[in-house]
């Protein structure tokens, strides 16, 4: 396997701005297939900024992007429509139809395809993708409500069912534990990790909460308990390890350790595993960790 195979997004020298204001200036890093990349930095710093520019609803002022083997930089928007179909985002907002049930958002991608032409799904395989993936989600039972009669946290498994609703090879997070309460951004962590370690999803994860992020690069999901456990040596990170066991034991598929993207003054400023991070001696590395 090439380098470019190995590739599931990649940005290069990408910058981004708007009017005067420059956002972004340099932006250049991998994301490996199966991989977690987590991007964390100051508020306004152009992390969900670069979420929109993967799914091409932002263009870079400079630069070039690579999505799944694809330039999209120049991409016209009816060519990034099949692309798409491979992407899955979770919106801090969730973003849900109000006047929807839960079943008709978790479809929508899938009925708005047959409505159209693209695709050709019968009800009843709509039905049962819609049942998997709210199964997946603990949220099977919840398939007729509305979404002004869910919790927060179910709002957000629901944000992430319509995310898996096309089995994506790549799902994009934006700060997916906001304004949830502890338990809840647990339950949200384990499903994150859960699709990481179980399906090999590769995913590109904002968030602005640091502990979140240890909390996944730090644990694996346990299929036997439904629950996170720690992960590398007794549940500390494996400095220089390249991967982790899977829950499975030692015979099972290797899961790769989640990678820290730190963004400042519109590049990249840190870029490596959660153990590197911790032991940086860098000011401003130890004052953002503070």
């Amino acid at each position: 396997m090439s380098n470019s195979d190995a590739e599931v997004i990649r940005f290069d020298g990408v910058a981004l701005s708007f009017g005067d204001l420059d956002v972004l200036r340099h932006l250049s890093f991998r994301v490996a297939r199966g991989e977690t990349l987590v991007l964390i930095g100051a508020t306004a710093g152009g992390k969900t900024l670069t979420l929109k520019l993967a799914l091409g609803l932002l263009k870079p002022t400079r630069g070039r992007i690579h999505v799944l083997g694809h330039d999209i930089t120049d991409m016209a928007e009816e060519e990034l429509f099949p692309l798409r179909e491979q992407l899955g985002i979770v919106f801090q907002e969730m973003a849900l139809f109000d006047s929807l049930t839960v079943y008709e958002n978790v479809a929508y991608r899938l009925i708005e395809e047959t409505v159209h032409g693209d695709a050709d799904f019968a009800d009843e395989e709509i039905e049962r993708r819609v049942r998997q993936v709210l199964s997946f989600v603990d949220l099977e039972d919840a398939i007729w409500k509305m979404p002004a009669e869910l919790s927060g946290g179910m709002k957000r498994r629901v944000a992430i069912a319509r995310a898996l609703i096309t089995e994506p090879p790549v799902i994009l997070y934006d700060s997916p534990t906001a304004g949830l309460d502890p338990v809840t951004s647990q339950t949200i962590l384990t499903l994150i990790a859960r699709l990481r370690d179980t399906r090999q999803t590769t995913s590109l994860l904002v968030t602005h909460r640091l502990q979140d992020a240890f909390i996944l690069a730090g644990n694996v999901y346990d299929e036997k308990t439904g629950a996170l456990r720690p992960a590398g040596t007794n549940g500390r990170f494996a400095p220089g390890q390249p991967t982790r066991r899977s829950p499975e034991g030692e015979g099972g598929p290797p899961v790769p350790p989640t990678r820290f993207l730190l963004l400042r003054d519109g590049g990249v400023y840190f870029d490596g595993p959660p153990d590197q991070l911790l032991a940086a001696g860098d000011a401003y590395v130890q004052r953002f960790l503070a």
